[in-house]
């Protein structure tokens, strides 16, 4: 149980009377950070929320105050304006199960029927428009694979009225800034170009399957806590208090789920764990968490709410999960969602949908807004991603660098050239490419084509494949690249032309033509893929023989 808290501000100014605050939250007694904090602007619905390691960042006025709020905490006002040092906080004690309230021990199940029940009256039932901030990144073992962060606007038609068993059913969706890495991950072409829906649909309170299911499963992306009930045991740990309220802390866990299988023995399913903490009053959710894991696959929700104006709204989104490949290695993954401002005006109403991957490209990279506005700070984390993303280059300079390997490696038969030329130029030192030089309708040497993409699928992260098609006609092109799916996995296709100045430099006597491009950037006649011995070259250029 945390004692108290330290803060420490450091108030930078910046245009327009507006100063950017930057603070940690840590625990007096153990010094550990406070994680997940809500800190809000008063008299406003702007806010911020603390990161794994304590640190928040938010833009602020002079005249602004702060109310600091976490489950277990008493409350906390400061004044940005001034001069803050380290401040004790009282310690609030968890008083135990064991405590009757009225001469009635507390029902559990009772409690959370109550705040299911109380959901239109403690939540915003009328449309209203959230904004937030995002951030998403993958890992393939310990190295940091794909970062992805965007200022996205939510616009909830229905508001907090019914229950939905999918995200974006009735909201509509507007990502208005993005900066993002490659995606170097072993599932990139799995990937969903952005993931707002699946964080979204963290919400509990909005979120619910809608049926009744015959068996607990691992892959639903909302929960069933209210449409399946009985299948859970519930027991109440005691009360705590969040934002001067008392709150009941109620665990629960589904009960034991199998299935018998064709070998005659019962196969364990999903386990389900979790937490909500509900204030004794109003039965309001302020919190909750749930851990699910099914063999090697674990998935771990939390969400955060804090009241704006007599109504909570959630103010912080985690979902994080990990994987077990067939060859027993570990993908895992992190989103985080957080609030920034709540309108409620109806003019503010927009209209939109989880963005494809044309759409982001879109969006240009706006240094400027990352610099200046609440963002969830980052943590020290940034220089392993720094490390593993960029070998060593700024997460600014690789955010523009994404942007320009998207535009440059799009699914488009225009300026081939020009873009082909591009990728030299950005792959110098940086990657090694492989080159399928074709025409016609790859008939006689289609083999090839298919080993290349599983050669791709082996080396995607160490060898860049590139088809490079002498085809003058782009609709031609279009209708041979669509009939062989040459964009599966990765691969990166051209239309350069026969009579384009690449075609002629390659000194090619015919299609197909093969070249292997160093990280130096020279350029060598490369085996055949269906040839063994090409693999071994490939390996030679990685630096593994």
């Amino acid at each position: 149980m945390f004692r108290c808290l330290v803060f420490f501000l450091i108030i930078s100014s910046s245009a327009f009377s507006q100063r950017l605050v930057e603070g940690t939250i840590v625990d007096k007694e153990t010094k550990k950070p406070v994680p997940f904090a809500s800190i809000g602007i008063i008299g406003t619905s702007k806010g911020t929320s603390s990161n794994l390691n304590g640190q928040f960042s938010i833009s602020v006025n002079e005249t602004d105050s702060l109310k600091i709020t976490c489950v277990g905490y008493e409350s906390l006002t400061l004044s940005p304006a001034q001069a803050l040092t380290i401040v004790d906080l009282a310690p609030i004690v968890t008083q135990l199960s064991e405590i009757v309230i009225l001469d009635k021990a507390i029902n559990a199940k009772k409690v959370l029927r109550k705040a299911f029940a109380n959901i239109d009256l403690n939540y915003n039932d009328r449309p209203f428009l959230q904004q937030f901030f995002y951030r998403h990144y993958c890992k393939d073992g310990a190295a940091y694979g794909r970062l992805i962060e965007a200022a996205i606007d939510v616009w909830k038609t229905s508001g907090y009225r019914t229950f939905q068993h999918a995200a974006g059913e009735k909201e509509e969706i507007r990502v208005t800034q993005l900066r993002r890495s490659l995606d170097k991950t072993e599932m990139a072409q799995g990937h969903d170009p952005i993931s707002v829906g699946n964080i979204l649909q963290a919400d509990m309170v909005a979120y619910q399957t809608d049926k009744r299911s015959e068996h607990m499963s691992f892959y639903t992306d909302v929960s069933n806590l209210r449409t399946d009930f009985d299948k859970y045991d519930f027991v109440c740990k005691g009360i705590t208090y969040y934002d001067g309220l008392e709150v009941y802390e109620i665990t629960y866990q589904n009960k034991k789920d199998s299935v018998l299988t064709t070998t005659g023995k019962y196969l364990n399913l999903v386990d389900i764990k979790g937490t909500v903490f509900i204030t004794t009053g109003s039965y309001a959710f302020v919190r909750t968490e749930e851990n699910k894991s099914y063999g090697t696959n674990s998935l771990l929700t939390s969400t955060f709410y804090r009241k704006v104006n007599d109504r909570y709204y959630p103010y912080h989104f985690i979902r994080q999960g990990e994987s077990e490949n067939a060859d027993k290695r570990v993908h895992s993954v992190h989103l985080e969602l957080m609030s920034m401002e709540i309108q409620t005006n109806p003019s503010m109403k927009i209209v939109g949908q989880p963005p494809n991957r044309e759409d982001l490209l879109s969006i240009p990279y706006d240094s400027t807004f990352w610099k200046s506005n609440s963002i969830l700070k980052t943590t020290p984390l940034e220089d392993d991603i720094i490390r593993d993303l960029g070998g060593g280059v700024s997460l600014d300079k690789q955010f523009l660098r994404y942007h320009q390997f998207e535009m440059n490696t799009r699914k488009d038969g225009v300026n081939g050239e020009e873009k082909f030329n591009w990728l030299l130029a950005d792959s110098k030192g940086n990657r090694i490419l492989y080159l399928l030089v074709w025409s016609g309708n790859l008939q006689s040497y289609l083999v090839d084509v298919e080993l290349a993409k599983r050669l791709q699928k082996k080396y995607r992260n160490k060898v860049t494949f590139v088809f490079l098609s002498l085809e003058d006609d782009e609709k031609r092109w279009k209708e041979v690249v669509e009939k062989f799916s040459l964009y599966t996995d990765g691969i990166i296709n051209y239309r350069i032309g026969s009579r384009s100045k690449v075609a002629a430099s390659l000194s090619l006597p015919e299609a197909p033509g093969f070249v292997l491009v160093s990280r130096e950037g020279d350029m060598t006649c490369a085996k055949r893929p269906s040839d063994p011995l090409l693999e071994e070259d490939l390996l030679k250029l990685i630096g593994d023989l």
